[in-house]
């Protein structure tokens, strides 16, 4: 059986994109931006979303692309929203005509079945120090800077070591398996501002870390950048998904526990109840392994039937 430690090491690596994803999502995205360039009047475009930021785990859902469009005759940010995105919709319909592009709140989407990725074209127009992005559910424009929220996420993560990226990932892995009550860009945001995850184990990162979201998921939650709306989603959502942070806490804190007196199976099957199939070891529920102490003891011969096991 491996330690937990040794556990958590293979399971942080199966959340990475392997080297075939990420060069099949680079040849992919490469060609969407290029043909976008062809078509529109753009004056830039680059990654943004978890993927940029580096905190997408495997399998690879969805990409965003941020596309900075010309203020022109044919898309400026004085049309509505929807005018703006349905253009975008159009286009990609045009280079991918056997594909439907959804137009959504703030992007458009397009998803491809070869390598089971979607794109998130996201318009936007420069306005100074910052730019603006279609909302279509408010019919507004509104500002936001992208890479600022990249390089808000790279400084957390060098402030923690290194160690901040991988234990959000398996966070936002648990939130899948449990029926995505987080917003994945919500726990983001608000793990900068949890204490320092750069000391001790990993177990001991994840335990600090989700107390922390827990504590936090409820407060209000500004754009980062300074620039957008509030972040944090409507108040009920953010119970639900603080009561599902209690009982994440309480599982990591149970294995930590476990772990520290040597119960490494029953720590495996905390963390397997987090985590699910990926963690690597099943382990054994304490009543598990209770009810084996005592078979192994009645059959030993040395408290045997009749004994004070009678």
């Amino acid at each position: 059986m491996r330690t937990v430690t040794q556990a958590f090491q293979e399971f942080l690596s199966s959340l990475e994109l392997t080297e075939t994803q990420r060069s099949d999502a680079s040849v992919q995205h490469t060609y969407l931006r290029s043909a976008l360039q062809k078509e529109l009047d753009v004056e830039d475009n680059f990654l943004s979303g978890s993927y940029a930021r580096k905190t997408a785990i495997r399998p690879l859902h969805d990409i965003d692309v941020f596309l900075v469009l010309k203020d022109c005759k044919a898309h400026n940010p004085r049309s509505a929203p929807s005018t703006v995105l349905e253009t975008i919709q159009s286009v990609l319909e045009k280079t991918y005509p056997k594909k439907t592009a959804v137009v959504q709140s703030r992007s458009v989407n397009i998803a491809f079945t070869g390598t089971e990725i979607a794109y998130d074209v996201v318009p936007a127009f420069g306005d100074g120090d910052a730019y603006q992005i279609p909302d279509r559910d408010t019919n507004k424009w509104i500002a936001t800077d992208p890479r600022i929220h990249a390089d808000l996420a790279t400084s957390a993560n060098e402030t923690a070591n290194k160690r901040l990226k991988p234990l959000l990932k398996a966070i936002k892995h648990a939130n899948h398996k449990h029926g995505k009550l987080a917003r994945s860009f919500h726990l983001e945001v608000l793990s900068w501002n949890v204490q320092s995850v750069a000391e001790g184990s990993y177990l001991d990162g994840l335990i600090e870390l989700l107390a922390g979201l827990q504590g936090s998921i409820c407060d209000k939650c500004p754009d980062p950048a300074g620039l957008g709306p509030d972040i944090q989603p409507e108040l009920s959502r953010c119970l639900k998904t603080q009561k599902w942070l209690s009982d994440m806490t309480s599982l990591a804190r149970d294995a930590g526990r476990m772990a520290a007196d040597g119960r490494t199976g029953e720590a495996h099957a905390k963390l397997f109840e987090l985590f699910g199939e990926r963690w690597p070891e099943r382990g054994k529920a304490a009543a598990q392994v209770a009810s084996a102490i005592i078979s192994s003891v009645r059959s030993s011969g040395v408290d045997g039937s009749g004994t004070r096991w009678g």
